[in-house]
């Protein structure tokens, strides 16, 4: 009887010490499954902002694939009016038989698109660090050559700009009657006593000339420009289109 005496303390011990072991296992049980329901609630919260990122983006990319070629188509008509003016016309259209027309001289001289594709989305996703919730790789790196595409346009058209404002508006300046030329604007002016331009003698300057091909070339180089653009715009719409295909 003595030795059941005295073993009961260490009985209870053990059976406190495994009792409180078993609350520690149920305590850590607890912590994990909080952390693991904290971690699926997060990356639920982020995988429904990702899909609202991307939506948004692809709103933005289709109104931008709209400007695009709305911009590329009118490079197309300035590029058909230089040649038709410089007596380049490949295609020998029956218009390119016909004489220069004021108006047709003014689009020639004047005609520019310095407009881009707005696609605003993608920079506030940027300046707010929000690009980091798009998993999908090939998206991220679509849109940074997206950007460098951008902002070799913008440079071009600056350049180009630069030469219209510089060198060729100076015809307009000096080497015309303008007045003439207002008219297909303005329809109501009278120009009666106005000077008619000899257009067929003007364009037989040959630093008139050389200006307008120097357009036509740099006119070219944006039309190259903005027909990628307007490619890699549409890569970049069937791929965030199709990421969201998968994660409906």
């Amino acid at each position: 009887m003595s030795d059941n005496i005295a073993n009961r303390p260490a009985g209870k011990l053990s059976k406190y010490l495994l009792y409180a072991f078993g609350e520690i296992i149920l305590v850590v049980i607890g912590i994990l499954i909080a952390l693991q329901i904290n971690n699926w609630n997060e990356e639920r919260k982020n995988n429904l902002e990702e899909i609202a990122i991307l939506e948004s983006l692809d709103k933005n990319l289709i109104l931008a694939q709209k400007q695009s070629k709305t911009l590329v188509t009118s490079e197309k008509d300035t590029k058909k009016i230089l040649l038709l003016v410089l007596g380049l016309d490949s295609l020998q259209s029956d218009f390119s038989e016909q004489p220069i027309t004021d108006k047709l001289f003014k689009d020639a001289f004047w005609n520019l698109e310095n407009d881009i594709p707005v696609i605003n989305t993608y920079t506030d996703l940027k300046n707010t660090n929000k690009l980091v919730l798009i998993k999908n790789q090939q998206i991220k790196e679509k849109f940074t050559s997206l950007e460098v595409n951008l902002n070799e346009l913008k440079g071009m058209l600056e350049d180009r700009l630069n030469v219209q404002q510089i060198r060729i508006d100076v015809i307009a300046e000096n080497e015309i009657n303008f007045i003439p030329l207002i008219k297909s604007a303005i329809p109501s002016i009278v120009i009666k006593e106005e000077k008619q331009n000899d257009y067929a003698q003007i364009l037989t300057d040959r630093r008139i000339r050389n200006l307008l091909g120097i357009k036509l070339n740099m006119t070219e180089d944006v039309l190259d420009y903005r027909e990628n653009l307007d490619k890699d715009i549409s890569e970049l719409t069937m791929l965030i289109e199709s990421e969201l295909q998968k994660n409906q």
